[in-house]
């Protein structure tokens, strides 16, 4: 007789991996984990390991798949709705992404050194490859409905949507090392402000729109890199 698979079951259990996986990466660092130590923090057996992931490169690129997912579910709502015109989805897209920062402070700063430290150079490059891919397709369809509104006038949407993408992940890393610079005071918050300045002047110079057409609130950066 067949042997049935309990589905849920099933899920329940590679995510646990996942949970143990992504814990170890935030604390101590990809390259620093081992797969016992997966199996320590998810209380499993090697065997049953083996039987969800081939490999600790194939964990790595679940753990990364995820991060993609979450993030992918929280922006696309707002692609996907239709009373926004496209410069409004555009801005709320970037107010999503600066209020996680500030949602999630606590968490962030908990793991930033360890997500930057040199341990952690393969799972962060999976990620920021991941993370592109997605916001890609979900700036395309932006785009895409700008220039049928006639907000945007750009050439080539696809090759533009990855640009963007690509520069909203280069914000994100040099807000990082604003964020470590500005807690040894060797910056003030103005340098930080500036970088944002630049990244959504050239937002808006790619897109062919005005000068404070795309802002991101300056308020609730500051109040990452400083809560007090």
């Amino acid at each position: 007789m067949p042997r049935t698979v309990d589905e849920a079951a099933h899920a329940r259990r590679r995510d646990e991996f996942l949970d143990a996986a992504q814990q170890l990466i935030e604390t101590k660092g990809y390259e620093q984990m081992s797969i016992q130590d997966v199996l320590n923090e998810a209380g499993a057996s090697r065997g049953a390991f083996y039987h969800y992931y081939g490999s600790k490169q194939e964990l790595l690129s679940a753990v990364v798949d995820r991060f993609g997912q979450a993030l992918a579910s929280v922006l696309e709502p707002i692609v996907s709705d239709p009373d926004l015109s496209a410069l409004d989805k555009l801005r709320e897209v970037f107010a999503e992404l600066a209020a996680r920062k500030d949602q999630q402070r606590d968490m962030l700063v908990h793991t930033l050194r360890v997500w930057y430290s040199d341990g952690n150079v393969r799972v962060r490059q999976k990620a920021r490859v991941g993370i592109i891919d997605r916001l890609t397709r979900l700036l395309q369809t932006i785009i895409a409905q700008g220039m049928r509104e006639g907000a945007f006038e750009v050439s080539d949407p696809t090759m533009t949507s990855r640009v963007l993408a690509t520069l909203i992940q280069d914000l994100n890393d040099d807000l990082a090392d604003h964020f470590f610079a500005y807690q040894a005071g060797a910056v003030d918050m103005a340098a930080m402000e500036r970088t944002v300045v630049a990244y959504t002047g050239a937002f808006e110079r790619i897109l062919g729109l005005p000068t404070g057409s795309v802002v991101l609130d300056m308020a609730t950066l500051r109040a990452w890199f400083d809560p007090l």
